[in-house]
């Protein structure tokens, strides 16, 4: 990958199919170490709807659990690297972990930076809106669903907000953060290489990314699911970079 990098491949709806498969393999081959980490985001992702909950604030939890889209690029660090290290007969340890890591360039630490930010951008303008359009304590398991006129507009209106910036994430870092992992070095190769990328197969990453919004989203209501959809999910992405980018 320290070569110039080829143009993206177009990709279909079976090689996203062949990237699940990839991808649980994957999960199998290394589940200890896949479910750790995914239950490290269940822990975080639960702890913040129960800050939320105690703080009056449960129309804001679809918002928080939303907020892993724009962090996701987070844990695909640590999902891509032990994919490829599985996928280069590596034990998923935290020694290996670390060693890919180090290897990292300085880029991709400004790509997740600019992650978090994006991140904060959405949750401030989501409690912002939440000032003007609720503005009372609300703090039930039933307040996080829209089942009233005041929350289903704010949830839809936050809602708009997080999918523009969501999908400015998704362009930027779906294939700039296995590339850089992978050997590319240079920061605005790998995000003018993914937002090509997306650009070339558009209907097949709008699934993705669907797909991906769709398992987070289901963790709302079961969060256990997160433990397993999340690695999956990584390693799957994985797979598809080097489908889309083969060495």
């Amino acid at each position: 990958m320290r070569t110039p990098l080829a143009p993206p491949r177009r990709i279909t709806s079976a090689e996203l199919v062949a990237s699940l498969k990839a991808g649980w393999q994957t999960l199998v081959a290394c589940r200890r170490a896949s479910l750790a980490v995914g239950g490290i985001a269940m822990t975080i992702g639960l702890a913040l709807a129960a800050l939320a909950l105690n703080q009056g604030l449960a129309p804001l939890v679809p918002a928080l659990v939303g907020g892993f889209l724009l962090v996701g690029p987070l844990a695909m660090v640590v999902l891509a690297s032990l994919a490829l290290g599985v996928s280069a007969g590596e034990p998923p340890t935290v020694r290996t972990l670390r060693r890919r890591l180090d290897a990292a360039p300085r880029g991709l630490w400004a790509l997740l930076l600019f992650c978090l930010l994006m991140d904060f951008i959405w949750l401030t303008d989501a409690g912002t809106l939440y000032s003007f359009m609720i503005g009372e304590r609300r703090d039930t398991l039933l307040h996080m669903l829209p089942l009233d006129g005041a929350t289903a507009r704010f949830q839809a209106f936050s809602a708009v907000m997080g999918f523009v910036l969501a999908n400015v994430v998704f362009a930027v870092s779906a294939h700039a953060v296995p590339l850089m992992l992978r050997g590319e070095r240079s920061l605005v190769r790998a995000v003018m290489a993914s937002v090509k990328a997306v650009a070339t197969s558009p209907l097949a990453h709008g699934a993705w990314a669907a797909l991906l919004a769709a398992a987070i989203f289901a963790s709302l209501l079961l969060p256990p699911l997160l433990c397993v959809a999340l690695p999956w999910l990584g390693y799957a992405g994985t797979a598809l970079n080097r489908t889309v980018f083969p060495e």
